[in-house]
């Protein structure tokens, strides 16, 4: 079969079943090593047998309910591409804003930012890259999960950075150190149980549990974290977290408490919903 027939007979199967009709396109072009307008400039020719099993295997694996990322082992963010596990979570565009608005403070403050820290780095996305936008930068990643970091690590490797991972329980390790930052970032485990209830069986088969919920309405990780935090900051800096769209208030009141002499706001994203709670000093 060519290219051009099997998107044919998928996108038959997609509109059936009310599901992407780019995910046929996002297998090949994965699987064959091809861009997009690569795909379709060689929609003609035929697929060999090997390529054909493959694809009909990975499209038999999403329509019974698994993640394209994780049937791939691959998702984008931030304009790369990062491995991905079931160990981790496949990253969301709402952690890219967190990482532009970190992104912004060390481009306005250029020198001020030199030691940068991500708690519950999962796959590693964030320090990677900011690291590789910033390459003067030290960058740490820190996480409970050993299979998480394994990933972590493979990405290091894959995107030429060097991110240092550490293996701990939040920032454990670093206040045993006395290490100190000057920005640290985070995107806890912040869902609720109680919600379990409302998300969708497609997150809850297949993506880590560790990962997305926390005890006490989602706001355990922040309350333990958050006290933590003045220990490992100077007089200089700026931390960043992502929230669930309904936590700002509570977070920021947490912030507020740890840092009562600091600037702390809700910040929402793209779509209107309180996404970030940004605490810093501005002090020059």
């Amino acid at each position: 079969m060519t290219i051009a027939e099997v998107l044919q007979q998928a996108k038959a199967v997609l509109i059936e079943r009310e599901l992407d009709q780019n995910i046929a396109e996002i297998i090949l072009e994965t699987r064959l090593f091809l861009t997009r307008s690569q795909l379709w400039t060689t929609i003609g020719r035929e697929l060999t047998p090997t390529e054909k099993a493959q694809f009909d295997a990975d499209f038999a694996r999403y329509l019974a309910g698994e993640p394209v990322q994780y049937i791939l082992g691959v998702a984008p963010f931030y304009g790369r591409d990062f491995k991905v596990t079931p160990s981790v979570l496949i990253p969301r565009p709402e952690t890219e804003e967190l990482v532009y608005a970190a992104e912004q403070w060390i481009k306005q403050y250029p020198g001020r930012v030199q030691r940068v820290l991500d708690v519950c780095t999962g796959s590693g996305i964030i320090p990677i890259t900011l690291q590789a936008e910033f390459p003067e930068l030290a960058l740490t990643g820190s996480d409970i999960s050993t299979e998480a970091l394994e990933v972590a690590v493979d990405n290091n490797i894959r995107q030429k950075t060097n991110v240092r991972f550490i293996h701990t329980d939040l920032v454990k390790t670093f206040l045993e150190n006395g290490e100190k930052f000057d920005m640290i970032l985070a995107n806890p485990p912040y869902i609720a149980e109680k919600e379990r209830a409302e998300m969708s069986d497609y997150v809850l088969k297949n993506e880590p549990e560790l990962a997305l919920f926390a005890p006490n309405d989602g706001l355990a990780i922040y309350e333990r974290l958050i006290a933590d935090l003045p220990q490992l900051v100077d007089k200089q800096f700026w931390i960043g977290v992502e929230i669930g769209y309904t936590q700002g208030e509570a977070v920021k009141l947490l912030f507020e408490k740890s840092f009562p002499q600091a600037i702390v706001k809700i910040q929402q994203d793209i779509n209107g919903k309180n996404r970030m709670v940004i605490c810093h000093n501005t002090l020059i």
